[in-house]
């Protein structure tokens, strides 16, 4: 069965993860809260993919999987900490991150929504 994720419609309901630190992550500034909502798989299989949200604030994390990601609603800025390249996403924008990336995020609206690909592989 196909499942669709059109901008248009509202996002399938989100469970609360609470802090970023939940998920491994280092909290910065703020207090970010993430929820997500898996569109196939489950996280701790070797390829899923899902909804992620968090609310505002920055924070540091080392990516434990392959992913590709494309902004839904909201911005974000991705600093890959060891090249120090920053750029800013916004809705319908996409990125690559590749597993062990070292990456500082910086959510500055109030909620910000991604559409993600993960590979553990």
């Amino acid at each position: 069965m196909i499942k669709s994720l059109l901008l248009n419609k509202p996002l399938p309901e989100l469970l609360d993860i609470g802090s970023v630190s939940n998920l491994g992550a280092t909290v910065l500034e703020g207090e970010p809260q993430a929820s997500m909502a898996m569109v196939f798989g489950e996280p701790t299989d070797s390829l899923s993919c899902g909804i992620f949200a968090c609310t505002r604030g920055k924070f540091s994390m080392v990516y434990q999987f392959d992913e590709h990601a494309t902004v839904t609603e909201g911005s974000v800025k991705l600093t890959d900490v060891k090249s120090g390249e920053t750029i800013e996403y916004h809705p319908g924008d996409s990125w690559f991150a590749p597993k062990g990336t070292e990456v500082l995020w910086e959510i500055t609206v109030d909620r910000f929504v991604k559409h993600y690909l993960a590979c553990k592989g």
